[in-house]
């Protein structure tokens, strides 16, 4: 079958859909559990501004969509990148962007969403400063998050890139008046000041000594101020920010803290990890519980505090709260930290709309306000939100400047984007389970001590084998050639994820939402019907055959044997390195993405090519995540076996390797096949000579 090398079916996977930024997150995991780091931090850095700051602090919503997910548990993505950041060398990177455009832009504000509109705004050409009240870049960044959570290094670095790229940067420069910047010659301001102010308790004693919203308790830590707290720290409130002050309240010496939440465990809106490494650090969750009213006594705090309980869910579908009449208690601390909520601080000289919470109004499709010129996003307006949602707010902005700039109407997007069903429960039994790797973590004995990172960093087998969990979702197979299918009904039958199923007219479909590009029907297909929706999975092989020939020939070393052998076990898990030699032995390895991928005729065809032995590698069929590879490796080598028969090339001239639990030392299986090979070259070479 002729097949259009240009075609690209593949769907939009469910964690690329949830993704803000839109990452193309399928093919840089699947590039790690090939082994292929520098190229998975190439496509990583292609759809992420920061990606080493992203490794540490993203919400990694995509996970949440991870359909593994629905298996045994979601692929660790964050870590993933946090991996592909450190082995791929992205200290090493340097960007660099030329000025194309005359108008300058200022941006106001240098938390994420500011540093991605300078970094986008950069690449289109134009010229941009970033007024930083602080001294040092970074918002909420470097004055809200923890140094155990996000390395001030690593902060530093992209900073560092941005000015590489030729962002002007204005520290220590609060900006009162945007008249005053229009003034200064800048044609658009992007106004991007975050939201740095807690919110109120409204309880009787909020203003007494000993008690401080949880984002100015962050902002003076950061800022190497080190506020000085009690034994006893008592935090109200349920999310990160909150954690992040009762483990900060810990480093800084507390013996004794104690989070007071008004709702459930199920409903605390903080990273349920961050959660389990608060309480394996020692703090206190104290759930169904608020505080009605502070004293101080003696130089500390009574804190009286009601019990809760959970009443029916309201429209939003959260259980709403109340009191429970009579159970009043005390709590004796010695500060008490309030994290709540935080809200803007937009100055009233900037003259910009102002809408619930005290957020700036904009357009939602322009990012527009109320003054011409002026744009605004990040936690301004949408109030504390995630870093990579700030990012992408960053990313629109500065295209939708970029649009004001040119006079042009905001382009509207009309991708749509087909969304995947859920995995049915008979595909979900026969996907093999495997344990999430987890990314190590420093004992809670040691980190409480300091400062310093709490998640390490994967090594390499664990980031290769977390990463070949990756259930590949959209890029599987499909019907191609409806006129070829012959309706035989082989896919059917040997799909081992049932994917393939007859329609109501009798007509063989084959389900998106349930192949997981195993390939097996692709290569099975008596019709050659069937084809990958991701053109490159098919021809790739084709590719490397082609290429190992071409370098065989100019080699000339013999006997030539090429043998195919699984990518992920060559560079990815290792299992296959032991079948490396150097290329005057004459073994020429091509690198396929799964055995399963290759097809009989690329067996013929390595001996059309003058091959005197072909062999097929699997990477570990213990690790292998996908099923039946294997034995329908095993078919098709037996089918090449009989038809190179009829031509008089000898059986024993084909041989697997690691298909089977009795394969050990693989290096010397290779010798043994070689040997082989060369006995029976010898024996054709006697017989030719004989016929003389």
């Amino acid at each position: 079958m002729t097949k259009n090398p240009s075609y690209d079916h593949t769907i939009i996977p469910p964690c690329q859909a949830e993704c803000p930024l839109h990452m193309d997150i399928r093919e840089y995991v699947d590039l790690i559990a090939q082994g292929r780091v520098m190229e998975a931090l190439q496509i990583i850095r292609e759809g992420n501004p920061f990606p080493s700051i992203c490794a540490y602090v993203c919400t990694h919503p995509c996970e949440d969509a991870c359909r593994r997910g629905q298996v045994d548990n979601p692929i660790a993505i964050r870590a993933l990148k946090k991996f592909a950041v450190k082995f791929g060398g992205d200290k090493m990177i340097r960007l660099e962007a030329e000025t194309t455009h005359d108008e300058k832009v200022a941006i106001v504000g240098s938390g994420p969403a500011g540093l991605a509109a300078a970094y986008y705004l950069r690449k289109l050409g134009y010229p941009v400063s970033i007024f930083e009240a602080h001294s040092e870049l970074g918002g909420m960044l470097r004055v809200g998050i923890p140094e155990y959570r996000l390395p001030r290094e690593v902060l530093d670095i992209e900073v560092q890139r941005l000015i590489q790229m030729g962002a002007e940067i204005r520290t220590n420069s609060p900006v009162t008046s945007l008249n005053l910047l229009f003034d200064m010659k800048y044609k658009a301001i992007f106004v991007t000041v975050g939201a740095h102010q807690g919110l109120r308790l409204g309880i009787e004693g909020e203003e007494s000594a000993g008690v401080v919203d949880g984002a100015t308790f962050l902002r003076e830590v950061n800022l190497g101020l080190k506020p000085p707290v009690g034994n006893r720290v008592g935090i109200v409130g349920g999310g990160n920010v909150a954690i992040d002050a009762a483990r900060t309240s810990l480093r800084l010496g507390s013996r004794e803290v104690k989070i007071l939440y008004r709702r459930s465990r199920e409903e605390m809106p903080a990273d349920p990890n961050e959660i389990e490494q608060a309480i394996e650090e020692g703090v206190e969750i104290l759930f169904l519980m608020a505080p009605i009213k502070i004293q101080s006594v003696n130089g500390q705090l009574d804190i009286t505090c009601i019990r809760m309980e959970q009443e029916e869910p309201d429209a939003s579908g959260r259980r709403r709260p109340a009191p429970v009449p009579g159970s009043e208690f005390h709590i004796t601390l010695d500060d008490l930290i309030t994290a709540i909520g935080q809200a803007p601080q937009v100055p009233k000289d900037f003259r910009l709309r102002i809408g619930r919470g005290s957020t700036i109004r904009v357009d939602p499709l322009t990012l527009t306000t109320n003054q011409k010129g002026i744009f605004a996003g990040g936690d301004a307006v949408t109030g504390p939100a995630s870093v990579i949602q700030a990012l992408a707010t960053g990313k629109l902005a500065a295209s939708r400047i970029d649009d004001y700039l040119r006079h042009r109407y905001p382009a509207i997007s009309k991708e749509k984007r087909a969304s995947m069903g859920d995995l049915l429960p008979r595909t979900i039994e026969m996907i093999r389970k495997f344990n999430r790797y987890e990314p190590p973590i420093r004992p809670s004995q040691e980190r409480v001590k300091e400062f310093m990172p709490v998640e390490l960093v994967y090594d390499w087998e664990g980031a290769v084998n977390e990463a070949k969990r990756c259930l590949h979702c959209g890029i599987g197979a499909e019907i191609l050639s409806r006129d070829n299918c012959a309706a035989c009904l082989t896919c059917l039958r040997i799909c081992p994820y049932l994917a393939p199923f007859l329609d109501d007219r009798g007509e063989i479909q084959i389900a998106e939402d349930q192949c997981i590009a195993c390939g097996i029907c692709v290569t099975e297909c008596p019709a050659n019907a069937i084809a990958f929706r991701k053109p490159q999975e098919q021809r790739r092989v084709d590719e490397e055959l082609e290429h190992v020939i071409e370098s065989a020939a100019k080699s000339k070393s013999k006997p030539l044997i090429i043998g195919f052998c699984c990518q992920y076990g060559l560079y990815g898990t290792g299992a296959l390195a032991g079948l490396w030699r150097e290329t005057k032995a004459g073994i020429w390895i091509v690198p396929v993405l799964c055995i399963a991928k290759v097809e009989s005729r690329h067996i013929v065809n390595a001996f059309k090519a003058g091959a005197e032995g072909v062999f097929i590698a699997g990477c570990d069929q213990q690790q292998c995540p996908r099923e039946n590879t294997a034995f329908w490796t095993l078919q098709r080598m037996e089918r090449s076996k009989k038809m190179l028969a009829q031509i008089g090339i000898e059986p024993e001239r084909v041989q697997a390797f690691n298909l089977h639990a009795s394969d050990k030392n693989l290096a010397e299986a290779l010798d043994r096949f070689t040997q082989k090979i060369g006995e029976l070259c010898l024996v054709s070479a006697f017989k030719k000579e004989m016929k003389k």
